[in-house]
């Protein structure tokens, strides 16, 4: 969660915040100071090197996001570590939240949900390319030196060096004294963020605890992939069944609390079939709208068709639930079914 150094918005006061409620903003600004002052570049590397330093950081905002109808405020308080290690809890009139990542498992935890993934030993790292706050370029600069809440400030401009990329207004409030961010507001014509840093506290004490997923409530989802039909059976107690008219392709195990799918892929003489084996699923079929019982070798079934592609499922009494996906019609799901 936490993206590395370089030219980009990766100051984490900016970069958590505006990451968990979107863009938008309002920005203002006073007359030019007589006084010499570097350029806006120097003023966002320096800011930049101030935080790349630190080992830790911990620090709160407020952010308000707005438009012609909305608004609502947010406070965020936040937490990140060397190497990959990422925290923030965001309260709200509407909303109570955490999320964080600390580095092998990326997750969140609502008041009604949560959720958590396992990352991919190339994905944990803080300069994975795959990052969801990818590095981008930007050009920034020195509108003037105003002052917010008593602080001496730089205010700047940043537009991204590509100009073909469709970006925000983006504004940035730094700290004369120490390069700390104090305000960031962005506007994209439509939607208004003003992210207000009311506290920044370089290279404290945290304990790994903070970044870690709460056992007790995170459901944590792990992926794995097969070439084989003989390696996905053996890593798993599901009976997977074969699709004997095709050619199989890949198997792919997704294992959550709540039960284990396995979504075997075949190249047939007639496109791509999909056989899935699942426990754990009957509850979430109940609320399946427009089936048709179909039968399927003297079997109740359940068929829907969609957007040229149909499937056909039933559940046994063990609760493992059985599925074919082809890119046709009902009747040619109910064929591949009786033919595995």
């Amino acid at each position: 969660m936490l993206p590395d150094s370089g030219r980009r918005l990766a100051i984490v006061a900016v970069v958590v915040t505006v990451g968990l409620l979107a863009a938008g903003a309002v920005a203002g600004v006073t007359g030019l100071s007589a006084v010499a002052q570097p350029s806006g570049d120097e003023v966002l590397d320096r800011a930049e090197a101030r935080y790349d330093a630190a080992r830790t950081v911990t620090g709160t905002a407020t952010v308000t996001v707005a438009n012609e109808t909305n608004s609502t405020t947010a406070t965020v308080e936040y937490a990140a570590a060397e190497p990959n290690q990422t925290w923030a809890a965001v309260t709200s009139d509407d909303a109570t939240y955490e999320m964080g990542t600390n580095g092998s498992v990326v997750w969140a935890v609502g008041e009604n949900e949560s959720y958590a993934r396992e990352l991919p030993a190339r994905s944990a790292g803080m300069n994975d390319t795959a990052d969801p706050f990818p590095e981008t370029n930007v050009t920034a600069t020195l509108v003037n030196t105003t002052e917010l809440d008593g602080e001496s400030a730089y205010v700047l401009d940043l537009e991204p060096t590509n100009e073909s990329l469709d970006a925000p207004d983006t504004s940035l409030w730094v700290a004369t004294e120490d390069y700390r961010v104090l305000r960031m507001t962005t506007d994209d014509g439509t939607n208004r963020t003003a992210v207000s840093v009311s506290e920044t506290r370089f290279n404290v004490s945290i304990d790994d605890s903070q970044f870690a997923p709460p056992a007790d409530r995170v459901a944590v989802t792990t992926v794995e992939t097969y070439d084989t039909f003989a390696a996905a059976q053996s890593a798993t107690a599901l009976d997977l069944p074969a699709c004997d008219d095709g050619t199989f392709e890949e198997a792919r195990s997704v294992s959550r609390p709540d039960g284990t799918a396995v979504f075997q892929r075949y190249d047939g003489a007639d496109g791509n079939v999909t056989l899935v084996s699942a426990t754990g699923a009957s509850t979430y079929l109940e609320s399946v709208k427009n089936g048709t019982t179909v039968q399927v070798d003297g079997r109740n079934a359940t068929a829907v068709e969609r957007d040229g592609r149909a499937v056909v499922y039933w559940t046994d009494d063990e609760d493992v639930t059985t599925g074919v996906v082809v890119e046709g019609s009902v009747d040619d799901a109910v064929d591949a079914a009786r033919g595995l």
